[in-house]
């Protein structure tokens, strides 16, 4: 049973190879238009443009969201780690602990700028433009 399906699969397929443009049925709509009708984006998306132009926006929103929340939470680290270091009294556990956050908060911002010029290099090589309202 399993032997015939192999040959009935490849006659089949060299058929409609065969047959490809001159069947009616079997031949490609001249456009897209044609079999989908014309597709209109929902007036909440319609705003952010089409295309490549569409993507860079969206992505550029998601990534100064991104940049916005990082930097609030770098300065509130900041705030937290020196009322920690003022709060600490002296004990070297409490000031090691504010002095490690502030370490930390630190090596965040400094990823995060390294991060936007990383972004900044690949839209120069690819073109594809990040942070469309900034410089």
């Amino acid at each position: 049973m399993r032997n015939i399906f192999k040959p009935l699969f490849l006659i089949t397929v060299i058929f409609l190879l065969l047959t490809w443009g001159s069947s009616p049925a079997l031949a490609l709509p001249a456009d897209v238009d044609s079999v989908l009708g014309k597709i209109i984006p929902p007036p909440q998306v319609s705003g952010l443009g089409v295309g490549a132009a569409g993507i860079s926006r969206v992505l550029s929103n998601i990534i100064i969201i991104i940049f916005v929340v990082a930097s609030i939470l770098f300065v509130f680290m900041v705030v937290i780690s020196a009322l920690q270091w003022i709060v600490s009294g002296g004990d070297k556990e409490a000031v090691a602990k504010a002095r490690s956050r502030l370490t930390y908060a630190i090596i965040g911002i400094v990823l995060l700028a390294l991060s936007f010029l990383i972004l900044r290099v690949i839209g120069q090589i690819t073109g594809f433009s990040f942070f469309k309202g900034s410089a």
